[in-house]
């Protein structure tokens, strides 16, 4: 498969972002080493119109994670995501690369993948998401046609309107990148190319061979009743396992982390986490349950990895095998997350793949059921009058990292905004 870069002409309006209903000032206090800082305010984890903000400072600049290339292998595979509220398409072209297509049909605005009938349960509910194979997308409102390029190349009885020409229509194709098998995207025509800026990164994990592991079993759950950077905070942050996860993560404890040192300008986080026992891995016995990674080094084997491309896309990694996380904001305080572990070829076509699978995917349910919980409750505290910006422990650096990542993006939107108002 060719991993390109592709881009369109076809932009939509870009949102108005204008200054931070937070006053900029507040966040000075966030920015800088762990030993110094505190929270965030409490509000950017629920305030409705400082997520209107933070979603044009942020996501609507940055590149976001949607998937995997693996998800669509062959050409006319497709899947559906909605990001930032917009129905999109990624798709396999008959090019041999992947393309991000907006679902929006350039007629009347109906999403092309919607299903023409529904039954009465579901007249009110949004299109689904759904996944296949096709040679074309058609509109089920008036069946206009698109091919996996999104040109236009049927429309019914168009031939009496004046200087219609199919040529001239198609569906906009959103900037588009593919890094070591992840699918990226951008809504913006200035955003400097992502693969340079994870170099860095690509180096640490280069003896995984990302871009030639596959995905399996991939899950997306909607509506997580708490704010995206809850999700990222607590994913990175390593002061919790020795405590909420403290008889599945005993084999890797918090006292032993080594977070990477974040500079300015970096587009990564990262560190790993030396284990007291060769080839541990998350899961009920502690230890890999899949044959080790054959290029690993020795270190590699005695130790997990944890790395964020922010905003949005997560990664894990042990001896055996990896796990990516994908977080999409849904509003202030709800988002979509979706999970897959990733394996090597080989492993993924042992004849016993799947019974050892089933073992493996019983340690994620122990995290995800002290995990996700304890999201919810932090978003519940968040809210309350007295939620505090409390001081960070030092196996929480990273989430000063975070925040320092956050607010150069906060403080560009803000002056960009204030400039707009003079």
């Amino acid at each position: 498969m060719t991993e390109t870069t592709s881009s369109s002409p076809f932009r939509g309006a870009a949102r108005h972002v204008g200054r931070s209903p937070i006053p900029i000032e507040q966040f000075d206090r966030s920015d800088g080493d762990f030993a110094d800082v505190v929270g965030m305010p409490p509000a950017v984890y629920h305030d409705d119109a400082f997520f209107e903000f933070e979603m044009g400072a942020v996501f609507d600049q940055e590149w976001i994670c949607i998937g995997r290339s693996d998800q669509i292998p062959n050409p006319g595979d497709f899947y559906t995501i909605t990001v930032l509220g917009e129905p999109l398409i990624v798709v396999h072209d008959r090019e041999n690369s992947i393309r991000v297509l907006s679902s929006v049909c350039q007629h009347r605005a109906m999403c092309i993948t919607a299903p023409g009938e529904r039954p009465k349960d579901q007249w009110n509910a949004l299109p689904p998401e759904i996944h296949g194979n096709t040679k074309t997308f058609r509109c089920p409102y008036h069946w206009w046609i698109y091919d996996l390029e999104g040109r236009l190349v049927g429309a019914p009885e168009m031939k009496r309107t004046t200087d219609f020409e199919k040529s001239d229509v198609r569906l906009p194709n959103i900037r588009t990148e593919v890094w070591l098998g992840f699918i990226f995207i951008n809504f913006s025509d200035e955003a400097v190319a992502i693969a340079p800026r994870l170099s860095g990164l690509e180096r640490f994990l280069a003896n995984w061979h990302v871009d030639e592991m596959v995905s399996v079993d991939t899950n997306t759950v909607e509506s997580l009743p708490f704010n995206w950077k809850i999700m990222v905070e607590n994913f990175m942050e390593v002061y919790h396992p020795d405590r909420l996860h403290d008889v599945v993560h005993e084999f890797a404890p918090s006292r032993t982390n080594q977070p990477v040192r974040f500079e300015p300008g970096m587009d990564y986080m990262y560190g790993h986490h030396p284990t007291t026992v060769q080839d541990g891995a998350f899961n009920a016995l502690q230890k890999a349950l899949f044959p080790p990674i054959e290029t690993l080094t020795h270190e590699e084997r005695n130790s997990v990895q944890f790395a964020l491309v922010p905003p949005a896309l997560m990664l894990g990694f042990q001896c055996d095998s990896a796990f990516w996380f994908t977080v999409l904001p849904t509003s202030a305080t709800t988002c979509t997350l979706t999970t897959a572990y990733l394996f090597p070829k080989s492993t993924v076509d042992s004849p016993s793949f799947r019974r050892i699978l089933e073992m493996a995917e019983l340690g994620l349910e122990i995290f995800n059921g002290q995990d996700l919980p304890a999201n919810t409750a932090v978003q519940r505290g968040m809210q309350s009058r007295f939620a505090p910006r409390g001081r960070y422990s030092w196996q929480e650096s990273v989430l000063a990292n975070i925040n320092t990542w956050l607010i150069d993006r906060y403080r560009t939107a803000d002056k960009e905004g204030a400039d707009n108002s003079n």
